[in-house]
């Protein structure tokens, strides 16, 4: 069995401005498991993500995946290494 996360946050801050949506978010998530971010409105939920997923920038901090940094990478990079997400749809389209 596989000891090492497959996904390792570090340290993970996020300042837009003087506002500090994220600060020093750590967490691993090993193979098979599953993780929920869980909070009220502008906890930094989807701040997280955007961070993951290379659509922010992270003002500080680590994100490995596959043993692998992938912090501050594009989207498009994070997205061949494995790591995809989706956007809600409020309407379909027409």
């Amino acid at each position: 069995m596989e000891t090492s996360p497959l996904l390792q946050v570090s340290g993970l801050g996020k300042n837009f401005g003087g506002v500090q949506a994220i600060a020093d978010l750590d967490f691993e998530l090993m193979k098979g498991e599953l993780l929920g971010l869980i909070g009220p409105n502008g906890s930094g939920k989807t701040t997280a993500v955007n961070l993951i997923t290379g659509f922010v920038k992270p003002s500080k901090g680590n994100i490995e995946f596959r043993w692998k940094n992938i912090t501050g990478l594009a989207p498009y990079k994070i997205v061949r290494l494995g790591i995809a997400r989706t956007f809600q749809m409020v309407k379909p389209f027409y």
